[in-house]
């Protein structure tokens, strides 16, 4: 690895295979390593590069060094450790040089973090982070890794609502197919975790059964905002996927009631049933009024890219889809 100045001139050069215990490396397509709009995985305001090989156990996981490039043009490494080989950090990927996501919001704490997956026994990956403790990046496996929390009060009864990531996926980047800004955080398999006071467990929920069972994907942590769509007196909230192919959003409305149990509320006659569906990303709905019990949206129209206003009705099961509003 060679760091040249803005004259050409080099000013550090390192053998890559040191840092893999010298042993013989191969690249199967070039490597991009990004250096506008630069990581900086551990907040010292200098540029960090992961660079990474398939490990030699038969896992899908990758080992990375992170190079760090100081303000002299020299590199230096920031070492992983408590997971496997020490100097590393693990994670599942695909290519020499990954983006890793730096973990921020509720549930990460306050030290700089980055977010990968390893394999576990059935094939399928879990969540984990390496947390900077000012010298290395520390593996902690979390039980649960949560993206984003709430307190709330249902019927004088105090609850924690908990959005959880069970199983890892790697994000996809910019430059591949299906990339979405807003599934490129969190990438994977979630469970709604409801607990009461005292830290009992009164509802898991498998959300990605409410969205085809395909993996979800969340951009940041967000915050759980809880309305009263259907007037029934128990707190409601959205959970909301992107549409593949308009610019609606598919929203699943859940309840809660006095018990701590999650319970969804459907909702049919407008593309697939059990969606709400509204142009953009909102992590609340607005509610209809002059008596109407019920939600107001907006839907997309293609032709000449307008959009329109419509609403769902209760009907005292589910909500319906009504009509455009004009």
């Amino acid at each position: 690895m060679v760091v040249r100045d803005h004259t050409g001139l080099s000013i550090c050069r390192e053998s890559l295979n040191q840092f893999f215990n010298s042993k013989q490396l191969v690249f199967d397509s070039p490597v991009h390593m990004i250096t506008e709009d630069y990581n900086d995985y551990n907040n010292d305001n200098l540029p960090d590069i992961p660079i990474g090989f398939p490990t030699d156990d038969e896992s899908q996981e990758f080992q990375y060094v992170i190079f760090s490039v100081g303000k002299d043009g020299r590199l230096f490494t920031l070492p992983g450790t408590g997971y496997k080989k020490e100097g590393f950090v693990y994670a599942v990927a695909g290519s020499h040089s990954t983006m890793f996501t730096q973990t921020t919001g509720l549930g990460q704490g306050a030290l700089p973090a980055i977010l990968t997956g390893i394999e576990i026994e059935n094939g399928s990956f879990k969540p984990v982070k390496y947390v900077w403790d000012e010298t290395q990046f520390k593996f902690k496996k979390e039980k649960p890794f949560i993206i984003s929390q709430e307190q709330l009060s249902v019927q004088n009864k105090e609850y924690q609502l908990s959005i959880i990531q069970t199983e890892y996926e790697k994000p996809l980047s910019p430059n591949e197919p299906n990339f979405n800004i807003y599934k490129s955080t969190y990438l994977g398999s979630f469970d709604l975790l409801m607990q009461d006071s005292s830290g009992k467990v009164t509802s898991r929920v498998v959300l990605n059964k409410y969205f085809g069972n395909e993996a979800l994907g969340f951009m940041e942590s967000f915050p759980i905002i809880f309305k009263d769509y259907n007037q029934d007196g128990n707190p409601d909230f959205i959970i909301s996927q992107p549409d593949k192919d308009s610019p609606e959003f598919k929203y699943v409305i859940f309840s809660i009631n006095s018990e701590g149990i999650i319970y969804n509320l459907p909702a049919v006659g407008y593309k697939d049933d059990g969606f709400i569906y509204s142009a953009g990303f909102q992590t609340d709905l607005s509610l209809l009024g002059n008596g109407e019990k019920g939600i107001t949206v907006t839907l997309s129209n293609f032709n000449g890219y307008q959009f329109a206003q419509g609403k769902y009705l209760w009907n005292g099961s589910k909500f319906v889809f009504s009509e455009n509003l004009q």
